[in-house]
């Protein structure tokens, strides 16, 4: 059962007073030290006796949980006979267990942030005190790759966009045999197929940068540097008009028409390719054509590679030519 903040305020309040025995507590007390809890969180100055009568039995009852064994004590004052009962310290039911297990094994699949403050020894112990209290076996396994590079620097980046750091990256990039130094003002991380990058400004180039993490050698702040404010772009927008990570600021979406055939369509329906997908004509072979509304760039061209024969771009002209142009390499890789 839910409880709003108020309740909650009054019912922990109830709970810290009766653990102090030194004194004895009645009704009036009780509804005094809500209000005074109530007024110094939430600005309320008052509350009526009755609904201190309706917190005690919740504690009470079974609705919460708590079963708390409050009585009462020469027909005026109220304790817990339990001097060592106290709702902060109630075992988990299997329901808090199961879905606390199931986060668990949810967040342990994002290790990449090593350096926050506590993190893994937190972990640790609130899966050591799951699986003492409840067998749990795992039951959701979300692909990762531990052994991807530039994964030890996800925490350092992750530190420097949150405090507005400017940094320095040493970088080489595939198609280059000396490293590069950039000095970037970063602004969001994205993982992408499996993958991580940083979208930062560089004040040099004037433009926004993609960087991924398995290029960089070195991360550090930049001492001398000024951190310049993201005010080029909103990151949700940015990063929702189009697939994956690469695109130039100033591009603009552009409406792709895909015909995808009866064998894949079941499969791109369900599983769209992209948040602005549209169907917008189903063939009685069973065939579709789709809408897309996206940045065209070299992700976009992949995952329409990806699907082989089965889907072929309508339009823009320069997306179907330049995926025409991939086929054509590839088919004559294959000649025989």
């Amino acid at each position: 059962m839910p409880l709003n903040r108020n309740t909650l305020i009054r019912i922990r309040t109830i709970d810290t007073c009766l653990h102090r025995r030194q004194r004895l507590w009645t009704l009036e007390d009780l509804r005094q030290a809500c209000e005074d809890a109530l007024y110094d969180y939430e600005g309320i100055s008052s509350i009526s006796t009755r609904t201190i009568q309706r917190d005690i039995e919740l504690m009470r009852g079974d609705k919460l949980g708590y079963y708390a064994p409050i009585v009462v004590k020469d027909k005026k004052y109220y304790t817990y006979e339990d001097p060592n009962f106290s709702i902060t310290q109630l075992p988990l039911t299997k329901q808090d267990l199961a879905e606390l297990s199931s986060a668990m094994d949810i967040i342990k699949h994002y290790n990449g942030f090593q350096s926050m403050a506590g993190q893994e020894d937190i972990l640790a112990r609130m899966q050591d005190q799951i699986q003492t209290q409840e067998s749990h076996q795992q039951v959701i396994f979300i692909e990762t790759n531990a052994r991807l590079k530039g994964l030890n620097f996800l925490s350092n980046l992750y530190d420097h966009i949150v405090k507005k750091n400017p940094i320095v990256v040493d970088y080489r990039s595939f198609n280059s045999k000396r490293n590069n130094r950039f000095y970037l003002s970063p602004y969001l991380l994205k993982e992408f197929n499996n993958r991580w990058f940083l979208l930062a400004y560089s004040k040099k180039m004037n433009d926004i940068q993609t960087i991924a993490l398995d290029r960089m050698l070195a991360v550090s702040k930049d001492e001398k540097g000024t951190y310049v404010e993201n005010t080029f772009f909103d990151p949700s927008i940015y990063l929702d008009e189009m697939v994956g990570v690469t695109r130039d600021i100033h591009s603009q979406k552009e409406v792709v028409t895909l015909w995808v055939d009866a064998d894949q369509a079941p499969y791109v329906l369900t599983k769209p390719m992209h948040s602005s997908q549209r169907l917008v004509q189903e063939n009685e072979d069973g065939s579709i054509i789709l809408s897309l509304e996206v940045i065209l760039n070299l992700e976009l061209e992949r995952l329409i590679l990806g699907y082989g024969c089965h889907i072929e771009v309508k339009t823009p002209r320069l997306l179907r030519h330049r995926i025409a142009q991939a086929i054509l390499l590839a088919a004559t890789r294959y000649q025989m």
